[in-house]
């Protein structure tokens, strides 16, 4: 996968109307009442601190669109947590059934688009199992740690996109599918201690705020990953599967060799989390992965 966020980002930043609420008229902050998080410590804020935080919050709740959402991010919450990408899932984080949107101050081209949303999907499943292991407490990823030449999944997945500082909580409903999850790349600077509190009392806000814009724009204009995120490659590959075909006759059909189909299997069983290809057929059978759409695209 190319490294190529760093430079780019999922969408256009939305036009909004001159009438749009609170979020979209939000002040940018300057560089006074930036929050002190150059060093490592608890959150202090100063008094105008507190009053933009309490801004933020109450800016928070006017969301109900997914444009109101991207103003609000790249505007007073860039006051307390200094972002270039935030990429959000909502759903059972737990099942890793979930959906998920890139907010990003950049442009991206539309060919990339694709690619984007299933790079950040698989950042964010790495991230939730990060996240899961280490007690649902903010964690955060400085840099240097790649630099350093630490071993770890989640950093190498930070590298691919490209997102430099990161930090990463969510919220902690274990109950059904109204979690959700945020990914904050590109930060300012490497994050510490001040910024991983200042995520956890803003945490509230932002989960009900993404919840709030992805029920009143009824997911008209959000980019929504695929239950099951298998290639065309894949994809023709499980279609003869399910025809009973065997390897040889599948490597014959696409043009590959016997050990090339065997590899997209073991990987697809992987993807799928199955241990066999009746259970990865019928899974496919169950997320409709073999659409007449899907079975058009090229590999």
């Amino acid at each position: 996968m190319t490294a190529f966020l760093a430079t780019v980002s999922p969408m256009n930043p939305p036009k909004s109307p001159s009438t749009a609420p609170g979020p979209a008229a939000v002040p940018s902050a300057s560089a006074a009442n930036a929050p002190r998080d150059l060093e490592d410590g608890a959150f202090a804020p100063t008094p105008q601190e507190l009053e933009r935080l309490l801004f933020a919050i109450e800016a928070s709740q006017q969301i109900n669109k997914r444009f109101q959402f991207f103003l609000w991010a790249q505007g007073v919450l860039q006051s307390f947590l200094p972002h270039q990408t935030l990429i959000c899932a909502t759903g059972n984080l737990d099942a890793e059934q979930f959906d998920v949107d890139v907010f990003s101050s950049d442009a991206i081209t539309e060919d990339r688009q694709p690619e984007l949303w299933q790079a950040a999907r698989e950042t964010v499943q790495v991230a939730v199992r990060h996240w899961i292991r280490g007690g649902r407490e903010p964690l955060a990823f400085p840099a240097e740690m790649r630099e350093n030449g630490v071993d770890d999944a989640m950093l190498h997945a930070i590298w691919e996109l490209g997102l430099g500082h990161t930090m990463v909580h969510g919220t902690r409903d274990l109950r059904g599918a109204n979690s959700s999850f945020f990914v904050f790349g590109r930060l300012a600077r490497a994050p510490r201690r001040r910024s991983q509190e200042v995520c956890e009392i803003l945490m509230p806000y932002l989960h009900f705020a993404v919840h709030r814009y992805v029920l009143h724009d009824g997911g008209a204009q959000r980019r929504r990953a695929p239950a099951v995120d298998l290639s065309s490659r894949e994809i023709q590959i499980m279609r003869g599967v399910r025809d009973g075909k065997t390897n040889m006759e599948i490597s014959t059909e696409l043009g590959i060799s016997p050990l090339t189909v065997k590899n997209h299997i073991q990987r697809i069983l992987r993807k799928l989390q199955v241990s066999n290809r009746a259970q990865a057929v019928a899974r496919c059978l169950a997320t409709h992965v073999f659409s007449a759409d899907d079975f058009d695209r090229a590999p």
